[in-house]
């Protein structure tokens, strides 16, 4: 094993483009790192809430009760358009319960809305409908609450009593605001004193909380992470051309009847597998050397982890996919299909694993295929250590485990059905 391990060190040392993915991926990789660029297509923050605008009275709300999961759909029928009636509509968003859609009706009398909720009730699914008369300021300001608006309950849930003690209330300071203008002597400045009204109150904070199985980072931790996956894609193509190059002498010393000379020395196909498995590790080790050498002289101290953890996730991924590309490399048996299933392994892999752009919007197919992509454990190790979550390293050893059993087994069967090929 020793000797098989050398004569293959001496063969890549010898290989110029072996020395240019050992150089060049390490030294893009440090490059991207040093980017400080926002990467917010990765930010997963909560839209600001807004009244969804419809375009006609038939447009159904339903369709936004999957979005905002869980908010009291309402549609409003909007035949006022005055400063009174936004800031009333506004209000109702400021709660946080309620999910606000209006279609905007100026010729629509109360009669016309009476005859349309019909419509509403049977072919779309709300919790309320509420009309906005056309002369909501005047009947608002004249206390006639009857005529100002209508509130249609369309579902059984009780959160419409909620919707019902907002309205009170928001209208109750409309008209505590409307005293005060009149008592200064400009009734026209009232939508001036409610949004000084509102100015004294305490403002409200959304603050996102993670679940059991989710981690939350704040965005300087989001561009880190992203980096670091722009770093991972860049180092694996080095390291999977790196166990192609070492495929490349096991496709060699099949050709040239090497391997069978070796295998009158009693040398086992799983001894011979490992020898150039070996040589792999020392790849990794090799670039993995130079990566901390060019972290070291580019002065990339910011990475949000440590360098010890970035160089063992490097170290680890190294030997996965060195692996992986000598693994096809024994079964395919042939330089250029290796090469091209190498560079496939490298582009789907790396995008399947979410290291260019996240996932989160594709299907349950999608994120199930990511799982089993290396690099997706090696981002999630990296959130772990963000988060100081001690379980990061265990969750290595086992996924690095995993593929290598997996990987050396096939491997060993691989060089023995080509002999016997």
């Amino acid at each position: 094993m020793r000797e098989i391990i050398k004569t293959t060190l001496k063969l890549l040392v010898r290989n110029k483009g072996f020395w240019f993915f050992l150089i060049i991926s390490p030294l893009l990789s440090t490059l991207c790192l040093k980017n400080k660029k926002e990467n917010l297509a990765y930010y997963a923050e909560a839209e600001k809430a807004q009244i969804e605008e419809l375009e006609n009275v038939d447009d159904k709300v339903a369709y936004f009760a999957e979005k905002d999961n869980g908010k009291y759909i309402i549609k409003i029928y909007d035949a006022s358009g005055s400063e009174l009636s936004e800031y009333l509509l506004n209000k109702l968003l400021e709660s946080g319960a309620f999910k606000v859609c209006r279609v905007k009706t100026p010729d629509m009398t109360k009669e016309d809305v009476d005859a349309h909720i019909e419509y509403d009730g049977y072919n779309d699914r709300m919790g309320a409908a509420i009309y906005l008369d056309k002369n909501f300021d005047k009947y608002v300001l004249e206390n006639d609450i009857s005529k100002a608006f209508t509130v249609y309950v369309l579902s059984d849930d009780e959160r419409y009593e909620i919707l019902i003690n907002e309205i009170k209330n928001n209208i109750g300071q409309i008209n505590y605001a409307a005293e005060i203008s009149k008592a200064s002597g400009n009734e026209s400045d009232i939508v001036k004193v409610l949004e000084e009204m509102n100015a004294g109150l305490p403002k409200k904070e959304v603050q996102s909380l993670a679940g059991k199985d989710k981690r939350e980072l704040t965005h300087k931790q989001i561009d880190k992470k992203t980096l670091i996956g722009y770093a991972f894609a860049i180092l694996t193509l080095g390291f999977v051309f790196g166990g192609i190059f070492i495929a490349h002498t096991v496709i060699n010393e099949q050709k040239d009847m090497v391997l069978t000379r070796l295998k009158l020395t009693n040398l086992t196909n799983t001894k011979y597998f490992f020898a150039k498995f070996i040589c792999g590790a020392i790849v990794c080790v090799m670039l993995t050397i130079i990566m901390g050498f060019c972290t070291v002289i580019f002065n990339v101290n910011d990475m949000g982890i440590g360098m010890f953890d970035f160089l063992l996730m490097i170290f680890l991924m190294g030997l996965i996919f060195c692996s992986i590309s000598l693994l096809l490399g024994v079964l395919l048996g042939n330089v250029m299909s290796a090469n091209v299933a190498a560079f496939t392994i490298w582009s789907m892999s790396s995008m399947l694993a979410g290291l260019y752009f996240p996932l989160d919007a594709t299907s349950k197919a999608i994120k199930a295929l990511s799982y089993m992509m290396p690099q997706k454990w090696f981002l999630e190790a990296t959130e772990m250590i963000m988060t100081k979550d001690n379980m990061v390293y265990f969750v290595l050893l086992c996924i690095t485990a995993v593929y290598m059993i997996v990987t050396m087994s096939l491997g060993s069967v691989g060089i023995k059905f080509k002999n016997y090929e």
